[in-house]
């Protein structure tokens, strides 16, 4: 019974790190921001502060450090939760030297 449940606990998915999620979804696609908030979010987002939530407009957001990306592109992991429905979305922007985009979620969880 102990070899079960140690197979059962070394079988598990191993978490995925907002850098992680972040370079997998790097495809070099660009999607549209959904709206004045969201357009906010890409226009404040070389100033907003690493791991320090931000209010912009009617959201709360939490960005990541700004890291080089496989693609050579400039790129932070976003957590944007509208203070309305407090139901956040993982995002990702990007950069590429002139203005930030967000870029597809190759995991499906938020509309491109």
């Amino acid at each position: 019974m102990l070899l079960t449940v140690l197979l059962h606990a070394c079988a598990g998915q191993p978490e995925t790190n907002p850098r992680d999620a972040a370079d997998a979804n790097d495809t070099g696609r660009r999607v549209a921001a959904a709206g004045e908030t969201e357009r906010a979010v890409l226009g404040q987002l070389s100033t907003l502060r690493s791991g320090t939530p931000s209010r912009i407009r009617d959201a709360e957001v939490l960005a990541e450090a700004p890291y080089p990306s496989a693609s050579g592109r400039t790129c932070r992991a976003l957590r944007v939760t509208p203070v309305q429905t407090k139901h956040a979305s993982q995002r990702l922007a990007c950069s590429d030297g002139k203005a930030w985009f967000f870029v597809p979620d190759v995991f499906g969880s938020n509309a491109e």
